[in-house]
């Protein structure tokens, strides 16, 4: 295999086996992903960011998967549902503030994204038209 790679031919590929990409396919792959409507590309500067990014890539695929299955038979009831993503709410505003203690910390300018402000108003004006008990 490695010596048809060698002399620029396609390797033979196996039966049930994936073919490799070439490099020259993988880049022409990310370029064309970058490009994609709602894509971001982004420099990881630290360990905890590239596991975290990690984490993030995968939410984001089982989070498509959800979209799929909320509310089918067999897949995710409504209610579930909402208490995953209220879950996930509360995550994300949290990573936001420990993002603000440690800018803060060292003197970087933060700020939050605006779809966190406007969610983070949504919530708390939720709580505010809950019937006291």
């Amino acid at each position: 295999m490695e010596q048809a790679e060698a002399k620029g031919e396609k390797p033979v590929e196996k039966p049930g086996e994936r073919p490799r990409m070439t490099r020259e396919e993988i880049m022409e792959k990310k370029i064309s992903m970058a490009k994609e409507r709602d894509s971001r590309i982004m420099k990881i500067s630290s360990p905890m960011g590239s596991i975290m990014f990690n984490v993030l890539r995968q939410f984001d695929q089982a989070y498509a998967n959800f979209k799929g299955q909320l509310g089918e038979p067999g897949g995710v009831s409504h209610e579930e549902g909402v208490a995953l993503m209220d879950e996930a709410r509360e995550l994300t505003m949290a990573f936001s503030g420990l993002t603000g203690k440690l800018s803060k910390k060292v003197k970087f300018k933060y700020f939050v994204p605006q779809e966190l402000q406007e969610m983070q108003k949504a919530v708390s004006g939720k709580k505010n038209e809950l019937p006291a008990r």
